[in-house]
């Protein structure tokens, strides 16, 4: 009898285990060390994702004092959304904020920096993790960010490293990946871990939605299909 495949998406886990240690990572990962033991406010960044989402939760799920905040974007005005941050990081000793890549919406971006300026105020030392352009935010909020001490990620760099944490990736999600089909994503997709990373969930929600093994023979048919289809960014074309 042929096993029935469930469409069972479980929530990432984002636990220290599944974290890659590698060499991009290595800088900001000594940095954050000396933070939580001396403290201080940094801005967390990368030029393309770098996995700041999985440290941040990585950190908190390590050190319990610490509190974790993930903006989502939204309208509602600045003040209210502060609220609703102070709230939820419940006089958390030092503060993570994870910050949706790219453009925020003016409002979420003044709760930003008034979330910012609470931190000062009440001397919890605090973490942004936000990859985007400073200057397209309002002023105000640009200058606090920039005020804090920044401190960038890199991506991985070699083959093994992103083989490591796409494996990695889909642990998190609780999804078994073979590695031949790693080995395959590596040579047929662009060696950015950005879009590997959107690949991996493109084969996890097409093999569900087909109720298909993730097998090579099946991510080598979608791989050419995203040839076809010619995906902006996701496959190359070689």
């Amino acid at each position: 009898m042929r096993q029935q495949l469930l469409d069972l998406r479980l929530p990432p886990d984002y636990g220290h285990g599944n974290w890659v240690r590698h060499a991009g990572a290595e800088e900001a990962q000594n940095r954050l060390a000396l933070w939580l033991v001396h403290g201080g406010r940094l801005w967390l960044t990368s030029g393309s994702p770098a996995g700041k989402t999985h440290l941040l939760h990585a950190l908190a799920a390590e050190h319990p004092h610490l509190g974790l905040l993930t903006i989502a974007r939204s309208d509602a005005p600045p003040l209210r959304q502060v609220r609703t941050w102070l709230a939820a990081l419940d006089s958390r000793a030092s503060w993570l904020v994870d910050a949706p890549a790219g453009a925020l919406p003016r409002a979420s971006a003044l709760a930003l920096f008034h979330l910012m300026e609470r931190a000062r105020e009440m001397h919890r030392p605090l973490v942004v993790a936000w990859r985007g352009d400073a200057d397209a935010l309002p002023p105000e909020c640009a200058s606090r960010l920039k005020a804090l001490e920044r401190v960038d990620i890199a991506p991985p760099g070699s083959d093994r490293e992103l083989a490591a944490v796409l494996e990695a990736a889909a642990r998190a999600r609780q999804w078994h990946v073979q590695s031949d089909v790693i080995r395959l994503m590596l040579t047929n997709l662009p060696r950015d871990l950005g879009a590997l990373m959107e690949a991996l969930a493109a084969f996890e929600h097409g093999s569900l939605a087909e109720r298909k093994r993730l097998t090579r023979a099946w991510a080598a048919r979608r791989i050419r299909a995203m040839r076809e289809e010619r995906q902006p960014g996701l496959v190359s074309e070689t």
